[in-house]
C-alpha cells in the first residue's frame, strides 16, 4: 500500500497556474463626422410677446360681445358687458346707505363735540358705521365697473370662447388679446442643453410659411424650471425684423442658434452631450479610442448646445472615436472594445 500511494504521488504531475486574461470591456463610442447645422434645429412655435386672456371680475349673463376673432381693437376699447341691472341695484342701495350713515354721523359729531350729550363709545360705534357704508359704496362701484371689459393694450382679438348671451363665471376666459406687433418664438430644450448653459443669445428661424427666408432672433428670457410633464425648458426668443413679412401667432417655426457658428448650409463637429466630462478647474474633456482600441483623455473647445449635442470646435478630427457612454468610469489608456449603434456589443 505504501509503495502503491508512493508510485501514485510521483507519478502525478505538478499543479500549474494560469493567469486569467484581463477583461476587455466593450465600449460604445461615436465616429466624429461633420453635420450641418440646419440637421440640429429645435422647432418652436409663434406668439405675440403681449399676451392676454380676458375675463370679467364677477359672475353673471353676458350680454353684448362687442368683437371677433380677428377684429383689430385699440387700448380702451369696450369689448364685452354682462348684464348690470343687479350691479347697478346693489350700487343705488349702497349710496342711499351711506346718505343716512354720514347724515347720523355728521348729527352725531356735533352733539358730542358741543354738549357731548353722547358718550365717545357711541360716536366711534357710528363713525364706524358710517366708514362701512363708505366701504360698501366703493365696493358696489367696483362691480359696476367689473360688467365691462375693455382692451388693455392694443392688439387683435384671438381665440373667442364664448358666445354673447351665455353665463359667465368670475375669472372665465372669454378671448384672447395678442399685440401681434410684437413677436416672438417659443422652444422647448432638454435637462441636459440647461445643465451646460444658455451660451448663445442669437438664433435664426425658418417659417414654413415663407419659404427660403430666414430671420434673425434674439434670445429674451428663458425659464429655470421644467416642465412637469416633458421635462423640458422654455426659452424665448424674439424676432429682430420680420422684414414686412406676415406672420402670425401660432405659426410653426424652425430655430437653429447663429452667433459665431456655421451657417446653416455649413458643417460642424457635434458630438452627444453625454460623451463631454467636465474637469474641476471648469475645462471639458472627451475620451478618444486609439486606433490600438485604448482610451485617451483629450480637452476639447465646446461651443453651442443643440438638443441633446454640443458643438465642438477645437479638438477633434473628422474619423476619431469618441467614448459616449460610461465615460465615468474611463481610465487613461484602458482598453475596450469598441462598438457602435449600428454594429452592435
Amino acid at each position: 500500500m505504501i509503495a502503491s500511494s508512493f508510485l501514485l504521488t510521483g507519478c502525478s504531475e505538478p499543479e500549474t497556474t494560469q493567469e486569467a486574461n484581463p477583461v476587455i470591456n466593450p465600449a460604445l463610442v461615436e465616429v466624429v463626422a461633420p453635420q450641418r447645422a440646419s440637421d440640429l434645429v429645435f422647432n418652436g412655435v409663434v406668439r405675440a410677446s403681449q399676451r392676454a386672456d380676458l375675463a370679467f371680475r364677477i359672475s353673471g349673463l353676458l350680454t353684448d360681445i362687442k368683437v371677433n376673432e380677428g377684429d383689430s381693437v385699440k387700448k380702451g376699447d369696450l369689448l364685452a358687458t354682462l348684464d348690470d341691472r343687479d350691479a347697478k341695484n346693489a350700487l343705488a342701495s349702497a349710496k342711499l346707505e351711506l346718505k343716512n350713515t354720514r347724515q347720523e354721523y355728521e348729527r352725531a359729531k356735533a352733539i358730542f363735540e358741543k354738549t357731548q350729550a353722547i358718550s365717545k363709545a357711541e360716536l366711534d360705534s357710528i363713525t364706524t358705521r358710517y366708514n362701512l357704508a363708505k366701504n360698501r359704496v366703493e365696493e358696489a362701484q367696483r362691480k359696476v365697473e367689473y360688467t365691462q371689459i375693455f382692451a388693455p393694450f392694443d392688439g387683435v382679438i384671438g381665440d373667442k370662447k364664448i358666445e354673447n348671451f351665455g353665463q359667465i363665471q368670475a375669472n372665465q376666459p372669454l378671448f384672447t388679446l395678442q399685440d401681434v406687433a410684437a413677436l416672438e418664438v417659443v422652444i422647448d430644450i432638454p435637462h441636459k442643453v440647461m445643465l451646460s448653459g444658455v451660451r448663445n443669445t442669437r438664433a435664426i428661424a425658418e417659417l414654413a410659411s415663407v419659404p427660403e427666408q430666414q430671420f434673425d432672433l434674439s434670445l429674451r428670457t428663458y425659464s429655470t424650471q421644467a416642465d412637469a410633464n416633458t421635462q423640458t425648458y422654455s426659452v424665448v426668443l424674439g424676432f429682430d425684423d420680420l422684414k414686412g413679412y406676415r406672420v402670425l401667432p401660432g405659426m410653426s417655426v424652425r430655430v437653429f442658434p447663429a452667433n459665431d457658428e456655421p451657417q446653416s448650409g455649413e458643417s460642424l463637429v457635434t458630438i452627444p452631450l453625454t460623451a463631454v466630462v467636465p474637469d474641476n478647474q471648469g475645462k471639458q474633456f472627451v475620451w478618444v479610442v486609439t486606433s490600438d482600441n485604448r482610451v485617451k483623455k483629450r480637452f476639447v473647445d465646446v461651443g453651442t448646445v443643440y438638443k441633446d449635442r454640443v458643438v465642438i470646435k477645437d479638438g477633434l478630427k473628422q474619423g476619431e472615436q469618441v467614448l459616449i457612454a460610461g465615460v465615468s468610469s474611463a481610465k487613461e489608456d484602458m482598453e475596450v472594445r469598441p462598438y457602435t449603434d449600428e454594429n452592435g456589443a
